[in-house]
Order: structure tokens, then sequence, then C-alpha cells
């Protein structure tokens, strides 16, 4: 009799050793040392800038945009666009978190892609030789495919956990008013805040007007955060209606292609916004440009707003994206007050 009860004894101590090797083995892991950056371009090559901006800032953590799912052009099925090319290898003491875009269009099929879309990621870090513990979700869901977007992000929680892979998603300013996504945290994205597509906003990319409605929902919000700033401008192009010539629809976004210091080509209407002056045959220039930048002073104001509402302290700081071009314009110390 004393012999059984030693033999379950033993045996119930082996199951829990194993259980612990198990669980230890799959245990997820959160980088919330350092900095961390996106790295939002479909060919991944950084340069001698890009390398140094990352060692002088400690930046611990980089998520990096492996492709976007949309549908296709007949609407008729979601499928990969956009796949980066890793003409670099990344670095060997960076966390690499494979980030992956999804359209609203597209998270409602979401039960046709989300095993391929694992397969996917796990296959492109295979090849390119990177270990990942996290994968990220960036969609941009509206309320018509919020329920999608929720399920989507339930089902695959649950075939990540058994791997040990975390799993975390964006969160834009909006979407705090509604249930919690099954994640492990999620990055509050602090851009793109307004309606891009409106000739009458002053600042898509970050005004802290925009900001202000969301801040009672932070506190209330139950998912860890890190948080996102911006770190880059663009150029926002419009066209007048054919219907209406005092109307005006959005046409695309530009990146340093335009001299505002041509004043016969740019007639300049406010602060950041132009008039371009277009041949009455020509219907591929657009008519008006508005240039869209964030100044340091005004992130900083944006980041004092979000802290004070904060039910507590962020993960870690972001900045979108690693870029040259951009970080370029930026001093060292503006970068460190951004991070700190």
């Amino acid at each position: 009799m004393k012999k059984n009860n030693l033999f379950i004894c033993l045996t119930i101590m082996l199951i829990g050793l194993l259980a612990m090797q198990s669980c230890s083995k799959n245990e997820k892991k959160i980088e919330e040392s350092g900095n961390a950056i996106y790295y939002w371009r479909t060919v991944f090559r950084l340069n001698d800038y890009e390398q140094d901006f990352l060692k002088k800032h400690d930046i611990k953590k980089m998520y990096v945009k492996f492709f976007d799912v949309d549908k296709s052009w007949d609407g008729e099925q979601p499928v990969p666009l956009g796949t980066t090319i890793f003409l670099d290898s990344v670095p060997s003491n960076m966390e690499i978190v494979p980030t992956v875009f999804i359209t609203s269009e597209a998270i409602a099929d979401y039960p046709l892609f989300i095993d391929k879309l694992l397969t996917r990621v796990i296959d492109m870090a295979d090849v390119n030789g990177i270990k990942f513990g996290e994968l990220q979700i960036d969609c941009d869901w509206t309320e018509s495919h919020a329920d999608e977007y929720f399920s989507f992000m339930k089902e695959l929680k649950a075939k990540l956990d058994p791997k040990g892979i975390a799993l975390s998603t964006t969160v834009r300013l909006f979407q705090l008013g509604y249930e919690t996504p099954a994640a492990d945290y999620g990055v509050l994205m602090c851009y793109n805040t307004g309606d891009i597509e409106k000739w009458e906003t002053d600042n898509s990319i970050l005004d802290t007007k925009d900001v202000e409605p969301y801040l009672g929902k932070l506190g209330k919000f139950k998912l860890p955060l890190s948080v996102a700033f911006p770190c880059f401008s663009w150029d926002v192009t419009y066209s007048v209606s054919y219907d209406n010539e005092n109307e005006k629809y959005m046409r695309g976004i530009e990146y340093d292609k335009y001299d505002f210091s041509d004043t016969e080509t740019f007639k300049k209407l406010s602060a950041n916004k132009y008039k371009i002056n277009v041949d009455e045959d020509d219907y591929w220039t657009p008519n008006y440009v508005r240039h869209e930048e964030v100044t340091v002073e005004e992130v900083l104001d944006a980041k004092n707003m979000i802290l004070k509402n904060l039910s507590s302290a962020p993960i870690q700081f972001v900045m979108y994206h690693l870029d040259s071009v951009n970080l370029s314009k930026l001093s060292d110390d503006d970068v460190e007050k951004i991070y700190r």
C-alpha cells in the first residue's frame, strides 16, 4: 500500500515538473526595456544613419511590417500585398516583431486567411533568419466589422498561445470606446488622428484637438498599452469635384515631391495649404495640396495629455517610423524628449 502511495506521489511530481518545463518553454516575454520603433517600408535595408540611430537611442524592439492583407482587385478574396523584401539582415540584438496590416474590408473574411496569415509570417521569418516571440496585428477596422475583428483576435491568440508567441495589436483613438481585444497588450497610435480625406482638416497626422475627445476613455481601457508617436511628414493632394467646384476630393499622398518656394506654381492659402496652378486641360495634376508635418512640441503636448489620462505607465514609447529622411530633421535631444 505504501509503495502504491509512493508511486502515485512520484508520478504527480513528475507530471508537475513536465508541466513546469512546458510552461517555461512556451513562456511569453514582452520587451519592456529600452525604446521601440516601427519599420514601415517594403524593402528592409538600413543605411548608416538608421543603424546609428538604433544604437544611439537604445532601441530594443522594432515592429517590422511583413505584409498587408486587403481584398483583391475584384473584391472577391483577401490577398497578401506589399510584402517586405529583406535585403539586409535584421540587427542581431534587436527584438523583431512581425507586423501585419489588415484592412477593414479584409478582416470581414478572416476565416479564409487566418491560418494562411500565420503560416506566411512563420515562413517569412524562417527564410530571413528572424526569430520572433511576438506578432502584431494592425487593423483599421470600422464599426461595421468590429465583431469580425474581435473574433479574429480571439482565434489568433488561441493559435499563438500554445507556441509561446505573444499577440499585440494597434489601437486607434476611436477604438478605445470598444471592448478590449484578445491581446497581450496594445500600441496606442497617437498619429493619423484627423480625417485625411477632408480638405478642411488642418493636420491629419496629429492635432491635439483631435486627441482630446478620447482622453476620458484611456483610463477605462483595460489592455496594457505602449504609445506610438509620429516622426514623418507628407503632402496630401486634392482635386475639384466634377459635380461641385466648391468640393474637393482626396487624390493621394506624396513624399518630398513639391517645392513650395515656387510661388508661380503654388499659391499659399494658409499656413500649410496651397492651390496648384494647373492648366484647364490637365486632368492628371491635382488642384490643391496640404503639407503636413508635426513639431516636437506638438508631439510632447499630445504625450503629456495621454500620460495624464492613462491608468498605468505605458510599456514603451514607440516612434513611427525608421526613416533617415524624416529622423534627420530631429535633434538627438528631440528624440530623447519623445522617448523618455
